[in-house]
């Protein structure tokens, strides 16, 4: 496996998964909950975010076709909407990441606070243009990130203080804006592209 490739696949999806932004959402979810259960929640969302990530990333491809939808049309159709979340997280209260009820463990934290739109997006995307074995570590590595952090989130919270954490989370915003225009760009390029050879 190419080490330079699952570098640059787990900077993206550290990015779009966010974790200064779980971090800060995760602490306000589980405030009134003690250290147990709090553990607890954070256990059950970590094996749901595996879960959801792996069957994006080894079923895009055949969700694409079940689709009848190009690439080039996933690229476009993503990166607007991760450009769109990314303003939004720019703008300090992502609605794509509001608190709902049922179960803490499942909604909101697994999705959509790290599996959100733009994560499906990007992982369906990982999975259908880059080797497996590079987008499932990249992809494994970026969960063990989230999982460190958020089982630091109270440390974290000390040593950044609440508006360093947010000020790390619309950081990681303007890297989810690139990945946006790098997806954009390169279907724009396909359909010029394919335009050209008529």
């Amino acid at each position: 496996m190419d080490v330079a490739d699952i570098v640059f696949v787990y900077g993206q999806l550290v990015a779009i998964m966010n974790p200064f932004t779980a971090v800060n959402n995760f602490l306000t979810i589980t405030e009134d909950m003690n250290r147990v259960e709090a553990r607890s929640v954070l256990r059950k969302a970590i094996i749901v975010v595996l879960f959801l990530g792996l069957v994006f990333l080894l079923a895009g491809k055949a969700i694409l076709e079940f689709y009848h939808l190009s690439l080039s049309a996933l690229r476009f159709g993503g990166g607007i909407l991760l450009l769109y979340i990314a303003v939004d997280m720019l703008s300090g209260a992502p609605k794509s990441r509001s608190v709902d009820s049922g179960e803490l463990a499942v909604v909101p934290l697994a999705t959509p606070m790290i599996i959100g739109p733009g994560t499906m997006t990007l992982l369906i995307h990982l999975g259908t243009v880059k080797a497996l074995p590079v987008s499932i570590t990249a992809f494994l590595l970026a969960t063990l990130t989230i999982t460190v952090a958020l089982y630091a989130s109270n440390g974290i919270r000390r040593v950044l203080g609440a508006s360093g954490v947010k000020a790390m989370a619309r950081f990681m915003s303007l890297i989810i804006a690139a990945v946006a225009a790098e997806m954009l760009h390169a279907a724009v390029a396909d359909w010029v592209t394919s335009i050209l050879k008529g």
